[in-house]
């Protein structure tokens, strides 16, 4: 994060638009804050004193920011040159309240056996250029990088009851659609600079199937947001079937296999992946599952 909270503040130096750098540190180990507090040195830092959420943090920039428009970048991105030019050039091009998306790339190098399921699903799923996400502006929308204006935050905040692990981007995407406000695709990617383990990449990966059959369960399974995803897609089709106990039990059987498969990183396809997402859905939207 320090590499870029540098570049960008060299960049912001040379433009001649007003702007500032505020990094929030959501109650990290003592180990990273104490390498946080140097972000001082380029703009505005705050420490928390507890861990807030993604959907929480993301609406408390509003409280510090003074500008119509606000950037954000996860603290593990990395920019490339030019990197605000071309979101400004972008908004001064189509200066409406809206939001501005720019994509995320991965570095080969990053991938082993080690972190190779992330590696795999980031490329396969995530690292999509401006046309193909043009397809599907709102399924596309992630927030590791991306520009809004800030009525449209103060309008649409990102939902705290979100508390755990993934989805609130999935949601914002949903109601920035229901309010009909644009979303624009640009090729202005940032580079995911540190890709999870196997491990902890499906840990993640179940606290965010956990949080999206919250949402489904909030939203009473609303069709319009169920086209929005393409595991609730799926669930729902196999629930006319009528073949999602089956699907459950084979699940429940076959988890620990799937699971060692999955986090061994020899290139386990997206398919087991996204097979055991399933589960994981079956399992949180059982009638007696809290989840």
């Amino acid at each position: 994060m320090r590499d870029t909270a540098r570049r960008l503040w060299r960049e912001m130096d040379g433009l001649n638009v007003p702007s500032e750098l505020i990094c929030i540190d959501d109650h990290s180990d003592e180990q990273y804050t104490v390498i946080n507090r140097e972000l001082s040195k380029w703009g505005r830092y705050v420490e928390l004193e507890e861990n807030i959420g993604r959907a929480r943090i993301r609406n408390l920039f509003l409280r510090y920011a003074q500008y119509d428009y606000l950037l954000f970048l996860d603290c593990d991105s990395i920019v490339g040159e030019g990197f605000l030019s071309k979101y400004i050039d972008a908004i001064q091009h189509e200066p409406i309240k809206g939001v501005f998306c720019g994509g995320r790339v991965y570095d080969s190098k990053s991938d082993d056996r080690e972190h190779h399921l992330r590696y795999v699903y980031g490329v396969k799923c995530e690292s999509h250029n401006a046309r193909q996400r043009c397809k599907h502006p709102y399924r596309s929308f992630m927030t590791n990088n991306f520009v809004v204006h800030r009525r449209v935050m103060e309008t649409i905040p990102f939902d705290e009851r979100i508390s755990r692990y993934g989805h609130e981007d999935t949601l914002f995407g949903y109601r920035l659609q229901q309010e009909g406000v644009p979303i624009h695709h640009m090729d202005n990617p940032v580079v995911n600079g540190d890709v999870e383990s196997n491990d902890e990449f499906l840990r993640k990966t179940t606290d965010g199937v956990k949080s999206l059959a919250e949402i489904y369960r909030w939203l009473g399974g609303e069709k319009e947001f169920v086209e929005q995803v393409s595991l609730l897609r799926f669930y729902s089709h196999i629930r006319r079937l009528r073949i999602d106990g089956a699907l459950l039990s084979v699940f429940k059987i076959l988890r620990p296999v799937m699971k060692r498969r999955l986090l061994s990183g020899r290139g386990e396809g997206m398919y087991l992946f996204a097979f055991y997402k399933l589960g994981v859905l079956l399992e949180c939207l059982q009638d007696d599952c809290p989840c």
